[in-house]
């Protein structure tokens, strides 16, 4: 204890401060940005920053850097929500998301993930001492079981349609993503983490988009007045999110997308409110609980942890209390801006005619797949996007679709090796 008081005493006496504050803005501002354009991943932002960790104080890179991942983990819902563009860690979120705002209720199920992120932010910071001693208990106890509990999701995700009709068609839909996901992460032509955009994009975005066109849905007015949200809802979202931060901050070859799923079987609940809760918490747990592997495991679980454990070497208590500092004020400032910007986006959104702009972010998607991923990034998109929209067509829910990842994840626990 007297170590650590002496190193934030030296630390708040010297030009660091000054320094790591502003770091903490400038990864704020560099969050925003790579939250609200889709494919651009915080891992990129790693990538630039440790080119730049022999220029400036690496402590200082190490806290711009947490603050772009916590940051862009709210931000990163408005394309998914308001645009169906999703990254892998919000996919699964832009059916009730996209449900919400063509109710008129877009604005709240933004403010849903606000709360899921915050709330997250505050219990994490709150229980860190028991989540210090917990984390190496739950990461011996259960790290051999993963491809049994991976296993145990999937066929929970087909036997849980109702009849034997669906239960079918939900296989086909889990079978067939898989197999995409097998091809897309086992093919020496492509890169895995570049594919997941037209992956996910197609299989989640442009299903969804080409639906709403075929229904003839129209931007619905949006509803400024924000909703009081249930304690009780908060308290159950917030805490699914934290165990679901448990499990990907401790086991490897978990990410954000399976926690979400895996939440989603747990519940089974069909209440939009507290899943959009929970997958706010769940991104913004992810990115915290990494630091949390680092320090009690030595185990890096996410790019930005990865540069972290590169930019500074030895990571203690010391550099885990300091950074979770800075996640807590990026989550507070970042979430603030959100909530003063969103109502101003919803007024543009409700202005433009929604069957051309949503024409127009089709043809963006397209564009963009073909300009960054040429040919085999478009044969992506167009085999994911028709595999995407089976599951709605055919009346099952659309997480069986995330067998894109469960499956190949299976397969690299179980020795497969997936190259093609």
């Amino acid at each position: 204890m007297t170590d650590l008081i002496y190193f934030f005493a030296q630390m708040l006496g010297s030009d660091f401060f000054t320094q790591a504050i502003v770091f903490t803005l400038l990864g704020i501002a560099a969050g925003v940005f790579t939250g609200l354009a889709p494919g651009i991943h915080v891992n990129m932002v790693a990538a630039v920053l440790l080119g730049f960790a022999g220029l400036a104080n690496p402590i200082c890179l190490a806290v711009m850097l947490i603050a772009v991942a916590i940051t862009h983990t709210f931000w990163d819902f408005i394309p998914s929500i308001f645009l169906g563009m999703p990254d892998p860690e919000t996919a699964l979120s832009v059916l009730p998301g996209h449900k919400l705002l063509m109710e008129g209720r877009g604005l709240e199920a933004i403010y849903l993930t606000t709360i899921g992120g915050v709330g997250v932010m505050l219990a994490s910071a709150l229980l860190l001492p028991l989540l210090i001693v917990a984390v190496p208990w739950l990461y011996a106890q259960i790290t051999a079981y993963i491809p049994h509990i991976l296993i145990a999701i999937a066929v929970s995700m087909v036997l849980t349609e109702p009849g034997y009709r669906k239960k079918a068609w939900a296989s086909l839909c889990f079978g067939l993503s898989g197999l995409l996901g097998v091809i897309v992460l086992g093919s020496a032509m492509l890169k895995p983490q570049a594919s997941f955009f037209p992956m996910f994009t197609g299989l989640f975005g442009v299903s969804t988009l080409l639906l709403s066109l075929n229904a003839g849905a129209k931007m619905t007015e949006q509803i400024k007045q924000l909703p009081h949200v249930r304690s009780r809802l908060a308290v159950s979202g917030i805490s699914k999110a934290l165990f679901s931060g448990v499990l990907v901050g401790t086991l490897p070859g978990l990410g954000e997308a399976q926690a979400t799923t895996l939440t989603q079987q747990i519940t089974r609940k069909r209440d939009h409110e507290e899943f959009l809760v929970s997958s706010g918490g769940i991104n913004t747990a992810v990115a915290l609980f990494s630091l949390i592997s680092l320090y009690t495991i030595s185990k890096a679980r996410s790019g930005a942890a990865v540069a972290v454990e590169q930019m500074i070497g030895s990571f203690g208590i010391n550099e885990l209390i300091m950074l979770l500092g800075v996640a807590l004020a990026a989550a507070g400032i970042s979430s603030l801006l959100l909530l003063r910007t969103m109502r101003s986006a919803a007024r543009l959104l409700q202005r433009a005619n929604y069957r051309l702009m949503t024409m127009s972010i089709l043809a963006l998607l397209i564009i963009a797949v073909a300009v960054f991923m040429q040919a085999p990034g478009l044969l992506i998109l167009f085999a994911s996007t028709s595999t995407g929209l089976l599951a709605p067509l055919a009346g099952v829910r659309r997480s069986t679709l995330m067998g894109c990842l469960l499956v190949p994840t299976i397969l690299i626990y179980l020795g497969i090796n997936l190259s093609i």
